[in-house]
């Protein structure tokens, strides 16, 4: 027993160190080695402990290297072969101890002996205690052992440091003290999170990796300071791309010193403020994507981060679009902008909630209302958006398994893209709906392996791990290798294993192995391998494991390309994605076509099927309710002071939104020398034309005539209609024009000839202001040295003469005060003389529509609204007719949204076979300097199209270079 054992055992226990016996516990003997014989215990192998370095006297002896012979505090050394050091070379025996050799030559320094005897105890005891006892405690001999080991000095005690937070200063050091920034920004984090539990729990949710980005910025008014941490087991841009990482260093403010006045005079001091901060162009913040409305988009199978199009509508009113609903499908007709602007705009819990009420409220089912008043393909996406998403993927794969024939496109596109989650809850649904098990629908519907890979994909058995192993990988990618190129023939079901048990990191890994052996990408692979349904539901997997999105992509691109439209695969991909992912769709959609997904929508289907695609597929706000049932409802219910915080809004004045700007710079004579040479000698040179003209606006147009008339001696006008031809060349001497002269010249070409161009007359009388409207007489009588008011009355008749005539008398009041109670009297009268009587007095709608002021006339529309439950238009659409209604209407739309307005002109220019390019050079002419981006705007939002792809698609060659650039979208070169 070692001394060491001494140390480790009980106190409790006294050991009697007579030789061969002990008290307590008795002493096994080793298997290992023969017990050291009884001599071993005898006096005579006593040494002084001086003698043994055993004193703490004398320093110690130098110890021999080696793994047997380790010394104790006490001075004694410990050999656990039961020899003296030295006795190692040689085998032979030596008083019972096992030697090597013949030992070597005694060391010149003490021996220690590798025994411990009851001597060497008691040479550690006072002489005068040793007859007290024969037996020694455990206890003692620790007491003896401390009071004789060497008093080492305790070293000082190392305290951790106590965690101390960074002193919270109200302003940091900066002067190039990066450190004290930083610990600035930190103690304030630190403050922040105490202070803001929100704040604290998303901090201290995610696990961070190290900081791959950090930027700093002044925003004017602050700074603002992003930092892109890694996310473990996420990779960051391209493999073979270092990001950067940067702070922006802000420069200090130079400080002026204060101009002081002289001490003799008694002047105040003149302080110069400091110079205001110089904002600098800040790029948004990117969005942090949105917890998906419905739990069954979270069960995506990675949590990759991607936006849908379709967000929950705020703020949400169950009731109120479900009496929205109701009214679009009460009575003779639908309403079916109402339908698309609720069900398109609500996320999937809002429309399941909205479902509820309407069956609350009017004891009927919203979609079998849906399907008694719409049909086709509208019909069919407006019912599929009634569905719950799990309720929408089961009917899909039961309308796909029933009746003769199987769609496996369906069965493919649904179940190799899902989640476990989804599918285990898709499995429930269709359970619950169709009392029918889905696994053995699909196994009565199916056959061969690809009956096999839907079965597998049915138990949900996909690993979920993120993490990715390489040596599986590898093995997996060498079983994919035999098991298909390698070998005569495939084994299917090794192929079926891996792709679908794997993650999909996993796969990754696997697919980039595969590669490494086979020299070839996975989807070649299984291009030559297989065929037929496996084919197709072994790539879908592959190609959701490397890029989901493009995947989405390519099926959309397949479904509108060719002759025809699979719209059941339309409808079926825009509804699943349109809240999970489809932005990212859509991305990787425009990579791939060159056009944008909303175009191909556009070019391929049409009417309420076409806008209700649309709004998924564009997102955003609804549009606001201006007219019709929408705006009846959203209205009737609100206060009077609710109605007027809605009209004081609309009357607020709005800024200019050009396209067109005056050119930095402008050199008249140097643009003449251009326009010269552009069309001097033998043809003509378009684009330089363009390059002057497309890029100056109207003064600096006009001077441009002037100056070339100057220096050359001819009209510039005449030199371009003599060089250009048709639409081009219209559009380009019209521009020469200032707009009184301008629109003077349309409503001259209007009116000349025969027949009258009404809708030229309604679109310029019934939309300037009262100054534009006098400058365009004046300007009609020094061009044509005709009175306008004279030629409208002689081309025009009964009510719509006096419609015109009325608006040229520029009396209509511009102001931004309104009464309510003469909103109500006049709706009284509108509504008498109208709604309420046989026949219709139109006088009367004139004398309020075109004398009141524009913020009068919106509070007489909201209590037109409720007083006669139908909107202002809808009752003209129904009395009138002809030239009078469209005048009519037409002030009616500018009042709610000019831009709005235009905006409708130019899509009915466009829309259909051919293009009305009178109007659309007209409003693209006079409006491109004054509100061309909101026109964009509007075109947008009302027909989910660029007003540029609508000029591209109708127009060619110069004429659509020269109108792309007036709106502010000029072609790529």
């Amino acid at each position: 027993m070692t001394l060491q054992s001494f140390m480790d055992e009980s106190s409790d226990g006294e050991y009697n160190l007579k030789p061969g016996k002990f008290k307590g516990t008795m002493m096994k003997k080793s298997s290992m080695r023969r017990p050291a014989p009884k001599d071993a215990w005898t006096d005579s192998f006593y040494q002084d402990p001086a003698a043994t370095g055993a004193s703490n006297e004398n320093q110690y002896p130098p110890i021999p290297d080696g793994p047997f012979n380790p010394t104790n505090y006490s001075g004694t050394q410990i050999n656990v072969w039961g020899a003296p050091p030295g006795s190692w070379p040689g085998m032979n025996a030596n008083n019972g101890m096992v030697m090597f050799g013949t030992g070597p030559p005694v060391p010149p320094y003490p021996v220690q002996y590798g025994f411990l005897t009851e001597q060497m105890i008691k040479g550690l005891k006072p002489k005068e205690e040793h007859h007290k006892s024969e037996g020694v405690s455990l206890s003692e001999i620790r007491k003896l052992m401390e009071e004789s080991m060497p008093k080492v000095p305790q070293p000082a005690i190392e305290y951790r440091p106590v965690w101390k937070d960074p002193p919270l200063n109200p302003v940091s050091p900066g002067n190039d003290d990066y450190q004290g920034n930083i610990l600035h920004i930190f103690a304030h984090l630190l403050n922040m999170a105490k202070s803001k539990n929100s704040f604290k729990k998303n901090i201290g949710e995610y696990k961070m990796g190290k900081i791959l980005e950090a930027k700093l910025e002044d925003e004017g008014d602050g700074y603002g300071l992003k930092i892109v941490f890694e996310k473990p087991g996420t990779q960051r841009g391209m493999n073979d791309k270092a990001v950067a990482q940067t702070i922006k260093k802000t420069p200090p403010k130079e400080t002026k010193p204060r101009p002081v006045s002289p001490p003799k005079e008694t002047k105040p001091k003149v302080v110069t403020p400091p110079p205001a901060p110089v904002s600098k162009p800040v790029e948004p913040p990117q969005p942090k994507p949105q917890k998906k409305a419905d739990a069954y988009f979270e069960k995506e199978i990675e949590n990759i981060p991607c936006e849908g199009t379709l967000k929950p509508f705020e703020p949400f009113n169950a009731e109120a679009d479900a009496e929205v609903l109701h009214t679009a499908m009460k009575g003779i007709g639908t309403d079916e902008d109402a339908l698309i602007n609720v069900l398109a705009y609500r996320a999937s819990p809002q429309r399941a909630q909205i479902i509820t009420t309407y069956k609350t409220l009017f004891g009927k089912d919203l979609v079998a209302d849906i399907k008694g008043e719409t049909s086709g393909n509208f019909c069919e996406a407006l019912k599929g958006l009634c569905l719950k998403p799990a309720e929408f993927d089961a009917h899909m794969l039961r309308n796909a398994i029933r009746g003769l024939g199987t769609d496996d496109d369906v069965l493919i596109e649904i179940l190799c893209t899902r989640s476990n989650a989804q599918i285990q809850e898709i499995k429930k649904v269709y359970q619950e709906k169709f009392q029918k098990s889905l696994e053995s629908d699909i196994i009565g519907d199916t056959s061969g392996h690809f009956k096999k890979l839907l079965v597998s994909l049915l138990q949900t058995n996909r690993s979920d791990s993120k993490n990715v192993d390489r040596n599986m990988a590898n093995q997996d990618a060498k079983a994919l290798y035999q098991a298909g190129e390698q070998k005569w023939g495939t084994e299917e079901s090794q192929f079926n294993k891996i792709l679908v048990s794997r993650s999909f990191p996993q796969l990754r890994a696997t697919f980039e192995e595969y590669k490494k052996i086979s020299k070839k990408d996975i989807e070649e692979v299984l291009q030559s391998e297989f065929s037929g349904n496996i084919l197709s539901g072994l790539k879908t997997i592959v190609r959701c494991v490397k890029n989901r999105f493009h995947h989405f992509a390519r099926q959309l691109e397949k479904t509108m390309k060719g002759l025809g439209t699979d719209d059941s695969t339309l409808i079926r991909i825009i509804i699943s994605r349109c809240e999970i992912d489809l932005v990212q769709i859509k991305e990787e959609f425009k990579n791939l076509t060159k056009q944008s997904l909303e175009q191909y929508i556009a070019n391929d289907i049409t009417g309420d099927y076409q806008r209700l695609l649309l709004a998924l597929a564009t997102g955003g706000a609804p549009p606001k309710a201006k007219a019709g049932k929408a705006f009846v409802e959203s209205v009737k219910y609100k206060t009077d002071e609710q109605l007027d915080a809605e009209v004081k809004m609309e009357n607020e004045p709005k800024k200019e939104t050009p396209t067109l700007k005056p050119f930095a710079g402008f050199n008249p004579e140097q643009d003449c020398e251009v326009l010269r040479k552009a069309m001097k000698g033998i043809g003509t040179d378009e684009n330089a034309i363009i390059s002057v003209l497309g890029y100056r606006s109207m003064e600096q147009r006009q001077k441009i005539a002037l100056t070339y008339k100057t220096q050359f001696g001819k009209d510039l006008a005449s030199e371009l209609a003599s060089e250009l031809s048709f639409n081009f060349k219209t559009l380009c001497v019209d521009m020469l024009l200032g707009p009184a002269e301008f629109d003077a010249k349309q409503l001259n070409k209007a009116i000349k000839g025969l027949g009258t161009d009404e809708n030229v007359l309604i679109e310029i009388i019934c939309t300037r202001t009262n100054d534009q409207l006098k400058n365009i007489k004046t300007a009609y009588k020094t061009l044509f040295g005709k009175d306008l008011e004279a030629d409208i009355t002689g081309d025009t008749s009964r009510d719509f003469r006096r419609l015109l005539i009325g608006c040229l008398q520029a009396n209509r009041p511009e102001g931004t005060e309104f009464d309510r109670n003469k909103a109500r009297q006049d709706a009284q009268a509108l509504f008498d003389a109208g709604e309420k009587k046989w026949g219709t007095d139109e006088s009367r709608f004139q004398a309020i529509l075109v004398s009141g002021s524009y913020a009068q006339l919106r509070a007489t529309f909201q209590e037109y609204a409720k007083l006669a439950n139908k909107d202002i238009e809808d009752s003209i659409s129904s009395e009138m007719s002809g030239d009078l209604k469209k005048g009519f209407l037409a002030i009616i739309r500018v009042i709610r949204g000019k831009a709005a307005y235009f905006a409708s002109e130019l899509h009915r220019a466009m829309k259909g076979l051919g293009t009305d390019d009178d109007t659309l050079v007209r409003i693209v002419a006079s409006r491109c300097e004054v509100d061309m981006v909101e026109i964009k705007e509007e075109f947008q939002k009302a027909f989910k199209q660029s007003l540029a792809m609508f000029i591209t698609d109708d127009t060619s060659g110069d004429y659509r270079k020269m109108l792309l650039i007036l709106i502010g979208d000029p072609p790529s070169k």
